[in-house]
């Protein structure tokens, strides 16, 4: 294994990164992955609410839909729905984001659905006593709670996101990853290093960013 690593993919073609059609590639995986958390989060908020049983407006309907579709949207992996949002709506950036928002939701709406059922039930009975709304229960009550938790959730999402977003362009969703099916198909070894490299460099320097993003977050709070 070793012998081939180093006989085939070994120096990698550097050069290539440096082509402007895979510079855009880049940003075009940027884009996709920040418009899919924004789309994602901006779904999964009202989901959640719904989902948490100990403050959910509607207990009996809402609740069990709400959880249906975070689980609905987890239990298909991202790259299936890209293969399938591809084969409706065609090959480009538009399946990509479709698929990375539905699995944004999933992701996502979990995680704010268990920070919300995690809330202190003092202040939300204090404020359902004086005959207040689901509405301002959520305001006044849940999201003076959850504000810190849920603005790291949705970091750690788009981390999360933007990993994704780097490969599911292999199955024709565009970005990082349409250059590296090309290169695959094309028996181009040196420069499948080339952008496996890349790859893990922009997600390691992701993953310092939201690092970075989650701690001021917390020392902010504190």
């Amino acid at each position: 294994m070793a012998e081939v690593l180093a006989l085939r993919y070994w120096p990698p073609e550097l050069g290539h990164l440096a082509r402007a059609d895979y510079l855009r590639a880049f940003l075009d995986t940027l884009q996709m992955s920040f418009a899919a958390t924004v789309l994602g989060l901006c779904a999964a908020a009202p989901l959640a609410w719904l989902a948490a049983f100990n403050v959910s407006p509607a207990r009996h309907l809402g609740h069990p839909l709400a959880r249906l579709a975070i689980a609905a949207a987890r239990s298909v992996h991202e790259m299936v729905w890209t293969i399938l949002l591809v084969a409706i709506v065609g090959f480009g950036m538009l399946a990509g984001t479709l698929a990375l928002t539905i699995f944004c939701i999933g992701f996502a709406g979990k995680l704010l659905a268990e920070a919300v059922e995690a809330v202190e039930p003092g202040p939300v009975e204090a404020l359902r006593a004086t005959g207040a709304g689901p509405f301002q229960v959520l305001f006044f009550a849940v999201l003076p709670q959850v504000r810190v938790a849920w603005a790291g959730i949705a970091i750690y999402t788009w981390d999360v996101v933007f990993r994704a977003a780097t490969v599911i362009g292999f199955f024709g969703a565009g970005g990082m990853g349409t250059f590296l099916r090309e290169s695959v198909q094309r028996v181009e070894h040196a420069q499948v290093a080339a952008i496996m490299l890349s790859i893990v460099a922009v997600v390691l320097l992701a993953e310092l960013l939201s690092g970075w993003a989650r701690s001021a977050i917390a020392r902010a709070a504190g």
